[in-house]
């Protein structure tokens, strides 16, 4: 098994969940450098985390640090020339979700990417940290029979900070982009049509929208509701997957598993153990994808081609609530 040189580019927030998760597979990963235009936040990542190198720019690190793979936490407003630069260079790309803002920019990533002749995929953390991955096995068993209805519900009260509350997506881009992801990870279909409606609550200080409902219709039939909320005084999250002969229900904490024809209580129950405090391993997960891909010289399954199709509904969702209309998709992209 190769180990991997990681550089980081971005020390914000989030960038502390990578610095964590690879600190424990230090045998898989070897993080060298890392850069961020802030010397706080570089410094701090660095004393905290003991890489060798620091940068003040990506263009500093490029030039003078040895490296295989980048894993970008940066702004998603910012992430274009970003991936552009690193693409030139010859760097293989680990970058956070959602990957783009718009379908159009996420699609010149990805060709800019296939014409350098690098890796890229994205960090779809959730489809391990919440029970998408489990549920999608079961499914394609045939443990609840064809699926008829998926309701997605994730409320909460968040206030966020920083320049997420500055961009004009918010609530949708910040969390709707995991759920939208799971969706389509656990019916392994493409969607082809969407509705959405979005507001914007005075209770939370937002440039952006706070609240959204949204309603796919999948190709292979199942409808899907989900409705985020960052505004709501109550806290769940929990996704109700409903079949013709049973039920999933799954929260952060596992699944259970429901027959139609005795459904008083589960025929299976799992617990997931990458749930709360070991979130960072999920994110392990999804870059070994990627580190393993390189090694079979094969595209990741968490590729930024197979995230196009999240980013359809995501930019087809705010397109929805815009323009107040449906958006129609053909073979997953929005038309």
């Amino acid at each position: 098994m190769k180990r991997f040189n990681i550089a980081v580019v971005g020390c914000g927030n989030v960038s502390r969940m990578h610095f964590e998760a690879y600190q424990s597979h230090s045998e898989r990963i070897q993080i060298v450098a890392a850069c961020d235009p802030d010397s706080g936040n570089l410094q701090q990542a660095q004393q905290q985390y003991g890489f060798a190198q620091g940068f003040a720019s990506l263009e500093e690190m490029l030039a003078h640090a040895e490296w295989e793979v980048a894993v970008v936490c940066t702004p998603t407003p910012i992430r274009k020339p970003v991936v552009e630069a690193l693409a030139a260079a010859g760097k293989h790309i680990f970058v956070e979700k959602p990957f783009a803002d718009s379908y159009t920019v996420a699609q010149h990533m990805v060709n800019t990417c296939a014409q350098a002749g690098v890796q890229l995929a994205v960090n779809q953390n959730f489809r391990y940290h919440y029970p998408f991955e489990k549920a999608r096995e079961l499914i394609a068993q045939g443990q609840i029979g064809r699926v008829v209805n998926i309701v997605q519900q994730d409320l909460m009260f968040r206030q966020d900070k920083g320049w997420r509350i500055q961009t004009r997506r918010h609530a949708l881009s910040v969390m709707g982009v995991h759920w939208l992801d799971g969706l389509r990870w656990l019916l392994q279909d493409t969607a082809t049509s969407l509705i959405c409606e979005t507001r914007s609550s005075a209770t939370i200080e937002s440039v952006g929208e706070t609240d959204a409902a949204v309603q796919i219709t999948f190709k292979q039939g199942a409808l899907a509701s989900y409705v985020e909320s960052f505004s709501s005084p109550i806290s769940r999250t929990e996704t109700l997957i409903l079949g013709e002969t049973g039920a999933l229900v799954l929260t952060y904490r596992g699944l259970s598993l429901f027959d139609l024809k005795d459904s008083s209580q589960p025929r299976l129950q799992w617990e997931n153990p990458l749930s709360g405090s070991h979130k960072p391993e999920a994110t392990f997960i999804d870059l070994n994808l990627l580190l393993a891909a390189l090694e079979q010289g094969e595209e990741p399954v968490n590729s930024g081609r197979d995230n196009l199709q999240t980013i359809a509904l995501l930019d087809g969702a705010y397109r929805s609530a815009e323009e107040q209309r449906p958006i129609i998709f053909n073979e997953g992209v929005p038309v």
